[in-house]
């Protein structure tokens, strides 16, 4: 299962300095994950190291990406609008990693329950 949080920055709760108090937030949820998607993922970094990306067409495929990895619960302008600038690196690394992470997980426990077999 992997998850990513977006933000409502339209309503956003602020102090009369300007500070960012309070922003309301949805999860999207995805249950699976499957080979498929952590294929793509892997071909998005493998094409950009190979051909040298730049790193708005980078960026560009990664979003689309996570939008067609969450089955479009949301679409490439929800995220535009709900991450920070500062953040947005951030938070398709954290997805992408999920992706992996998860895989990775599900083979450790494979491998675990065939031994604790023997």
């Amino acid at each position: 299962m992997i998850k990513a949080i977006l933000k409502d920055y339209s309503q956003a709760k602020v102090d009369d300095e300007g500070n960012i108090m309070k922003v309301p937030e949805k999860t999207y949820i995805k249950a699976v994950v499957t080979s498929r998607q952590m294929y793509r993922a892997l071909e998005i970094h493998a094409i950009a190291e190979e051909t040298e990306m730049n790193e708005f067409d980078q960026m560009k495929e990664l979003l689309y990406f996570v939008v067609d990895l969450f089955d479009n619960q949301f679409t490439f302008d929800d995220i535009l609008d709900g991450v920070l600038s500062e953040d947005l690196l951030d938070w398709t690394r954290d997805i992408t990693e999920q992706v992996m992470i998860g895989h990775k997980k599900k083979e450790s426990l494979k491998k675990k329950a065939l031994e604790a077999q023997k």
